[in-house]
């Protein structure tokens, strides 16, 4: 992730969706999920086209995650968004405002209508299953107002790559926050209190305690629909668009060095880990043998089948047209 992003400031965004749409996302979960992700991006776009506001191109990695820190169902994507873009004469273009790409409530309502729209369109097509119709929900929704939470922009992005690259690759619950207390019978969850998190200090740790079926119930939830990708790029960080303007990005812009040294840092860490060390000695003068696999152990003692002795098979008998004489 350090060597996809910008040489440029980034925005921290995090789209979330108002509690009362918890049951249409549990029954449709990849259509929601896919919507929450597109509407995310369409909103950024939208915004960032208007000359008024910055009149080009942005660049977005979007994460979707389905769990806050206590493991509760809690739909919402991290958004890293370029403050910036590329305008339609070839320059890195910056917002008008030096904190943020759009007004705080444009960015809403924006992504509100942007988010029915498209809900409604997955209404008319009979791609959702669900026991309220749309203008049902609508009229659900009609006051309800949209929160987009928005950081200032920031050059420095490595504390947020670091936060998001963890949960690319696994969903919900790292196990060492996760421990079964044997004699309860209970499964103890460590958690981050923001509730209680005092202003400049970071959000004190406690714990729950849970039956172990209802721990399995709620870390199940998190899993996501077969196949589906829950980190997207979008604009100059997709790899087609990345591609086609590759030529009109300005070279202060590319990240170009924190490529090479983190591709340096991989070449490093294998060569260390590549290097054998005997435990007794500390050598590392070795030579590798290829051993063949005992096929009758691994049967026998791994997959648990009754190896019979080898069949002797009996000597055929002499030919009777060669008779052999001694005297």
């Amino acid at each position: 992730m350090k060597a996809e992003l910008y040489n440029v400031p980034y925005v921290h965004m995090i789209f979330t969706l108002p509690h009362e749409l918890k049951g249409l996302m549990r029954t449709n979960e990849s259509e929601v999920y896919s919507l929450l992700m597109r509407t995310a991006w369409s909103t950024v776009k939208t915004l960032c086209s208007d000359a008024s506001n910055m009149g080009a191109l942005p660049g977005m990695i979007n994460v979707l995650h389905t769990f806050g820190s206590d493991m509760k169902y809690h739909v919402h994507c991290h958004c890293l968004v370029t403050f910036g873009g590329l305008g339609k004469d070839g320059q890195w273009r910056y917002p008008k405002r030096k904190d943020k790409i759009a007004r705080y409530r444009k960015i809403n309502s924006t992504y509100k209508r942007l988010f029915m729209k498209g809900l409604q369109k997955l209404y008319e097509k009979d791609q959702i299953v669900y026991h309220m119709n749309f203008e049902e929900i609508e009229k659900m929704l009609a006051s309800k107002s949209w929160v987009v939470h928005n950081t200032p922009p920031a050059i420095d992005t490595s504390i947020l790559e670091n936060y998001l690259s963890r949960y690319i690759n696994r969903v919900a619950i790292s196990k060492s926050r996760v421990e079964y207390l044997r004699g309860s019978e209970k499964v103890k969850l460590l958690y981050k209190d923001y509730k209680h998190q005092q202003t400049g200090q970071a959000a004190p740790t406690t714990y729950k305690l849970l039956d172990p079926l209802i721990f399995i119930d709620q870390f199940m939830q998190h899993v996501l629909p077969p196949y589906f990708q829950k980190t997207r790029r979008y604009g100059l960080h997709a790899s087609a668009t990345k591609k086609k303007y590759k030529q009109h990005l300005d070279e202060t812009v590319k990240r170009n060095g924190q490529t090479v040294r983190t591709a340096m840092q991989i070449i490093t860490q294998l060569i260390k880990e590549s290097c054998y060390e005997c435990q007794l000695c500390q050598s590392k003068e070795y030579r590798i043998e290829t051993v063949s696999a005992d096929r009758d152990w691994l049967d026998q003692h791994v997959l648990g089948k009754q190896i019979s002795p080898p069949k002797i098979r009996p000597r055929s008998p002499p030919n009777k047209t060669k008779v052999n004489t001694y005297w």
